[in-house]
């Protein structure tokens, strides 16, 4: 039988292991990303803190807006 405190929990820990939303940019160089190469053009799934990285240090082509 299970109690309100354990499917409480259950639930609880579900929530917590949501991943982020990720968002598509466009490399405008050469990249590194997860230890893998990738090359100008292609195409990368990332946070959206990541993007406005990339997108600052002029990597990924683009503009900050989201």
């Amino acid at each position: 039988m299970t109690t309100n405190a354990t499917a409480a929990q259950a639930g609880d820990s579900a929530v917590l292991k949501k991943a982020p939303d990720l968002v598509e940019v466009t490399l405008a160089n050469p990249h590194t990303h997860q230890r893998k190469p990738y090359a100008k053009g292609d195409k990368l799934k990332v946070t959206t803190a990541q993007r406005a990285t990339l997108i600052a240090r002029g990597i990924a082509a683009g503009s900050q807006e989201v």
